[in-house]
């Protein structure tokens, strides 16, 4: 999610389209599809920021990836330095067994940098989490669980040159009544803008959970190409 900032002169929407495709053929034949969609109202005193994201991917003609989530947020400014944040997700995965998360939160973000070439924001929080996990053949921790969460993230976005950009979002989202089960997220990308409409993308995803459901790895590393079309 990039570092969204208000528009002091008047108001403004916009969205975004980002579609990623890979894929192989010959001894391995896999291939990989992620269609990310970001609309943002944006005025003088609040942003209304929605994110909707699938991928789905196969291998070998058998699934690999199946995950979704929409996001919402609302973002009021309190000054020039702190905003006042309120948000919501829904997100499915099918290969970390999770058959539903909802989660709903509040927080503030500081202001870090303004300039036009560098915008940073630190943001600080908790939301309240009810998961369900897949019942699995052999596993014991499916079911439906409740707790909350502290949120800590840091977003970044610097244009390098007026058609380069490269932009950071950093989350580290401890447990409270257990801090050392805790879950962290690196998103990274690198925009190339080709004209007004249409932008070429290089992203990475690093995600990592301290305390998985069972069978499933702490750690997941994913990257991608694709076109962002903008409206």
């Amino acid at each position: 999610m990039d570092g969204l900032h208000f528009d002091n002169n008047q108001n403004t929407f916009t969205a975004a389209l980002d579609l990623s495709v890979s894929g192989s053929s010959g001894n391995s034949d896999t291939s990989k599809a992620a269609l990310n969609t970001q609309v943002n109202w944006i005025s003088d005193k609040s942003i209304n920021l929605a994110l909707l994201g699938y991928q789905y991917g196969e291998s070998n003609n058998v699934r690999s990836v199946n995950k979704a989530f929409v996001h919402y947020r609302y973002i009021r400014q309190i000054n020039n330095a702190f905003d006042w944040e309120v948000f919501g997700q829904l997100e499915k995965n099918e290969f970390t067994r999770l058959s539903y998360r909802g989660l709903l939160g509040t927080g503030m973000r500081y202001s870090l940098a303004k300039s036009d070439q560098h915008r940073a924001f630190f943001g600080f929080g908790g939301f309240h989490v009810k998961e369900e996990t897949e019942v699995t053949a052999g596993l014991t921790d499916d079911g439906v669980e409740e707790y909350t969460r502290a949120n800590f993230y840091l977003l970044s976005k610097y244009n390098v040159k007026p058609a380069i950009s490269f932009s950071n979002a950093i989350y580290y989202q401890p447990r409270f009544n257990t801090m050392s089960d805790y879950r962290a997220l690196l998103e990274s990308k690198f925009d190339f803008k080709i004209n007004e409409d249409l932008s070429f993308r290089l992203s990475l995803d690093i995600e990592h959970d301290s305390d998985p459901s069972q069978s499933i790895k702490e750690t997941d590393i994913s990257y991608m190409t694709g076109l962002i079309v903008n409206f």
